[in-house]
C-alpha cells in the first residue's frame, strides 16, 4: 500500500502493466507501482543529476511504445532525450540509455547497438550510454564501445577516461584538505549520574550546545562560511573524535585522509543528510525540488572553499577523446 496516493498515480498503473502484462496478478502490479513511485529507475536519478549540475536545460523521458511492431527490428529507442547548454559549444541535443553494471566491463549485443545507432541517425542525435557503477556516473558516447568476438564491451576505466559527464553535465573532482572539518561543542551542565566500570567511570552529563565551527586545512577555525559551503562537509566521510575538559566536551568531525571525488556523487548523500533515510526517493524530487534548489549551487560553494583552504583541488575534466558531435560544434 501506498501511504500518499502519488499524484500521478493512473500513469504509474498504466505503466507497471505495460511492463508486466497486462494479464499479471494484483500483487505484482502493487509492488511495481510502489517501486515505480519511489524511484527505483536509474533514469530518475541520472535525470535528477543532470538537473542538479546546470548546464542542462531539459530532460525527459521517451515513451518506448512504438509502431508499427516492425520498427522493433531496425529501432531501439533510447530511454531519455536531453538538452545542454555546453561551455565553449553551445545547445547540444542527446539521446541517452541508462545502465547499470557492477561488472568491470559493460556489454552490449550487436543488435541492439545497431538499433540504438538507427534510432540516433533516424532523429539526427548522438547517442550516449550512462553507466552506474558503485554510485558514480560515466556519460560515454556509443562509439567508444570496441567489438570483442561478439558483443561490444567498455571497460569502467575507459567509460571513467572519456566519460562527458564534465563536458555537457558540468560535473567536475574536488579534492578536501586533510584536518578540515567541522566542531560541536558542548558546554557541561550538570553531572546527572556517574557509572562506575571495571576499568574506569562512565558520566551522564547534561549539557548544552554552545559553539559550532569549521576547521581548514591549516586547522584554523572558520565561522563566517555561507549556508552552500557549509553542505559540503555533510557530503563528505569524516571522522569522529571527542576532546574533554573540565568544561567542555567536543567533537570534531574531520577529514583524516585525502581522496578526491566526482560533485554528482555528493548529490546523494546531501539528499540523505536531509532526508534521515538511506534509500533517496527520486522519483518525487520531480513534482517537488524544494530541497534540491537549497543545494544547487554547490559549484560556488566548492569554490568558496577552495578560498577558504577546506579544499585542496578543482578538476574540470574533458574526455580522453573528444566525439564528433561535440568538435563539429565547436
Amino acid at each position: 500500500m501506498l501511504k500518499d496516493k502519488p499524484s500521478d498515480l493512473e500513469r504509474l498503473i498504466h505503466e507497471s502493466l505495460e511492463q508486466l502484462g497486462w494479464t499479471t496478478d494484483a500483487a505484482k502490479i502493487a509492488d511495481r507501482v510502489r517501486r515505480l513511485n519511489i524511484g527505483l529507475p536509474l533514469e530518475d536519478e541520472f535525470s535528477i543529476i543532470c538537473g542538479w549540475l546546470g548546464q542542462c536545460a531539459l530532460i525527459h523521458k521517451l515513451d518506448q511504445q512504438q509502431y508499427p511492431i516492425s520498427s522493433k527490428n531496425p529501432f531501439q529507442i533510447p530511454d531519455l532525450l536531453a538538452n545542454f547548454n555546453v561551455h565553449g559549444v553551445g545547445n547540444t541535443t542527446v539521446l541517452i540509455e541508462v545502465k547499470s553494471c557492477k561488472k568491470n566491463v559493460l556489454s552490449l549485443r550487436p543488435d541492439y547497438v545497431s538499433k540504438l545507432k538507427a534510432y540516433g541517425e533516424l532523429l539526427g542525435l548522438p547517442v550516449l550510454i550512462a553507466w552506474r557503477k558503485f554510485g558514480i556516473w560515466s556519460l560515454v558516447h556509443l562509439d567508444i564501445f570496441s567489438k570483442a568476438n561478439t558483443n561490444f564491451n567498455l571497460s569502467f576505466n575507459d567509460a571513467i577516461r572519456n566519460s562527458l559527464m564534465g563536458k555537457l553535465l558540468g560535473d567536475f573532482s574536488y579534492t578536501p584538505q586533510i584536518n578540515s572539518g567541522i566542531h560541536i561543542s558542548f558546554r557541561k551542565e550538570e553531572l546527572l549520574e556517574t557509572i562506575k566500570t571495571d576499568d574506569r567511570n562512565q558520566e551522564n552529563w547534561k549539557v548544552i550546545i554552545d559553539d559550532v565551527y569549521f576547521t581548514n586545512g591549516d586547522c584554523r577555525e572558520l565561522r563566517d562560511l555561507s549556508p552552500i559551503a557549509q553542505q559540503l562537509f555533510y557530503s563528505w566521510d569524516l571522522a569522529t573524535t571527542e576532546s574533554h575538559s573540565n568544561s567542555h566536551i567536543v567533537i570534531h568531525n574531520t577529514i583524516n585522509e585525502e581522496y578526491g571525488m566526482f560533485a554528482h556523487m555528493a548529490l546523494t548523500k546531501l539528499l540523505s543528510f536531509h532526508t534521515q533515510k538511506d534509500q533517496i526517493h527520486w522519483r518525487h524530487y520531480f513534482q517537488n525540488d524544494a530541497t534540491i534548489s537549497n543545494i544547487s549551487d554547490f559549484r560556488n560553494g566548492v569554490e568558496e572553499n577552495l578560498k577558504a583552504g577546506i579544499v585542496k583541488y578543482i578538476f574540470d575534466i574533458e574526455p580522453a577523446t573528444m566525439p564528433i558531435f561535440l568538435n563539429n560544434n565547436v
